[in-house]
């Protein structure tokens, strides 16, 4: 009788700080501690951002080093997207197994590696290796990152401190566009560009090991008691022990109504919807072209009419700038805004820019594809200097071969004589790229990532995870290996169209099919999609 009644007293408390705890969540304050361990965490962000933002200002020089042909340069580019593609699937595998805390500190080391190799690069395949070694940690950290965070996290500010990460992202993307610009006119700049990454990650590399795991992982492994103390350390002197017990409670009901998975369980009907909806997120995010925008900042400026590497860098940082203060915008409002919200409205906002930026270009380039010979491209000198074979006959007035003309060519900021309406097709230029990166910054910069580490229960969540942010690297490799291509064939134009196309289908199954998920649990956001 009297362990029957302590059990019934048990069970009363544990219901009684069930209740209290959810009316005490949204008025708990994260604590200093989840901060500091969050920032520690996104150093891996930042190393994502800043590798995949160095290679636009690093082609120019690379080219003039190497010689690269348009299809070398997608190559160097896509290197790193398609080692990111295994690294990420790779750590979906993994971190069920190893848990989430030694994976970050693997991207790590694997960072490291990368670095050098690409800052002691003495040929072209040796570079290449670098970037596929690089893509390999992005993969990790793009994957990991995200998880560990919104398992760390309290869930009224989850949204906020996931989306951190990709606001570490963008900040490392601004980092990489002031080195480009440092080192442009440095005798082998592109080297120390490269090799800085390393400085971030041998930081990450040391203060990993004296960080928890996260809770949810501690409770995977019966770590019970370190479970309770990280979640103290996490919310803080404020909430009740009760509330501890709670939590751990929760967590271990999400564990003991998940066996352990295999890959046949994401076709299962409470996983398969949530990892459509994951896919379909990261498709829209690469589809849309972004990244080709941020790899080929630089290049899309000189198309622009900025023709000097260093002047084109320059500008582009305004791109990568935009990005980091919109994403700051979004870390402030998806908490109370709503993930949902915010993807459908923006993505929308998004498409536009991408619309008014083809209709600038073929305004300013007309709809030229690549010619075989200078002569194609007649009278039209926006699109005649582009192609690095020809320029602008000053006596003849119209596009001729470099070769044999050197004294003849008509040299300003553009190449062209002036026009106009020049500044006004610029300016119109610059406004709409700006619109769309605030617009993706908005929401598909940073929404996916989110959302696909809230949606999966613990025995499949590394998986499924995998599976996403795989789906996302192969759309980026597509993206980032075809973006020259598709201007040569298709035009400026046509392509930024052609995006914009995509992403309005995308953004109709992602209206149809997305929930929201905020101010839900990460085991209450899972139970719905049983329902």
């Amino acid at each position: 009788m009297s362990g029957k009644k302590d059990s019934n007293e048990l069970e009363t408390r544990e219901s009684i700080g069930s209740q209290s705890s959810s009316a005490d969540v949204p008025h708990v304050k994260a604590s200093f501690f989840t901060y500091m361990l969050v920032m520690c965490v996104c150093v891996g962000g930042f190393l994502f951002g800043y590798d995949t933002g160095v290679i636009s200002g690093a082609l120019q020089p690379l080219q003039e080093k190497f010689g690269l042909s348009t299809v070398q340069k997608e190559l160097v580019v896509g290197a790193t997207t398609l080692g990111a593609i295994f690294g990420g699937f790779f750590a979906g595998l993994l971190s069920d197994k190893m848990g989430r805390k030694i994976l970050v500190i693997i991207s790590s080391v694997i960072f490291i590696a990368g670095a050098l190799l690409l800052a002691l690069a003495p040929s072209y395949g040796v570079l290449l290796l670098g970037r596929l070694v690089v893509g390999v940690a992005v993969g990790v950290a793009s994957m990991i990152v995200p998880v560990y965070v919104s398992e760390l996290a309290p869930k009224h500010i989850r949204g906020r401190l996931t989306t951190l990460n990709t606001l570490v992202i963008t900040f490392g993307q601004v980092i990489a566009y002031v080195m480009n610009i440092a080192f442009a006119s440095v005798d082998n700049g592109w080297r120390y560009m490269f090799g800085i990454a390393g400085i971030p990650a041998l930081f990450q590399f040391i203060i990993m090991p004296f960080l928890p795991e996260s809770p949810r992982r501690l409770v995977i492994t019966n770590k019970l008691e370190q479970a309770k103390s990280t979640l103290r350390k996490i919310y803080g002197p404020e909430v009740t022990e009760a509330f501890i017990e709670n939590q751990v409670r929760l967590m271990l009901d999400d564990v003991n109504s998940s066996s352990s998975s295999s890959f046949k369980d994401l076709i299962h009907r409470d996983t398969l919807r949530p990892l459509i909806i994951a896919c379909l997120l990261q498709a829209a995010q690469q589809l849309s072209g972004f990244n080709a925008a941020m790899y080929y900042a630089a290049t899309i400026l000189q198309m622009a009419g900025f023709r000097s590497n260093q002047n084109s860098t320059s500008v582009a940082i305004i791109v990568s700038v935009t990005n980091m203060v919109f994403t700051a915008v979004a870390v402030s409002v998806i908490d109370w805004a709503g993930r949902r919200r915010m993807v459908v409205i923006t993505m929308l906002m998004m498409i536009a820019g991408l619309i008014s930026l083809g209709a600038t270009f073929a305004a300013q380039q007309g709809f030229i594809p690549k010619q075989d010979s200078c002569s194609g491209y007649v009278t039209h000198c926006a699109r005649c200097v582009l192609d690095d074979r020809c320029g602008w006959s000053i006596s003849e007035d119209v596009c001729v071969p470099l070769l044999g003309h050197s004294g003849d060519i008509y040299e300003s900021t553009t190449g062209c004589p002036p026009r106009g309406n020049d500044k006004a097709i610029t300016g119109i230029l610059l406004t709409s790229l700006i619109v769309y990166v605030a617009s993706y910054a908005l929401g598909l910069g940073y929404a996916p990532w989110l959302i696909q580490s809230e949606m999966f229960s613990n025995s499949v969540r590394g998986k499924a995870n995998g599976v996403s942010t795989a789906v996302n690297w192969i759309c980026n490799l597509i993206i980032s290996t075809t973006f020259l291509s598709m201007t040569d064939t298709l035009t400026s134009a046509g392509t930024f169209w052609f995006y914009a196309g995509i992403s309005f289908i995308l953004w109709i199954g992602i209206y149809f099919l997305l929930p929201e998920t905020s101010g839900k649990s990460l085991e209450e956001v899972n139970a719905s999609f049983s329902k």
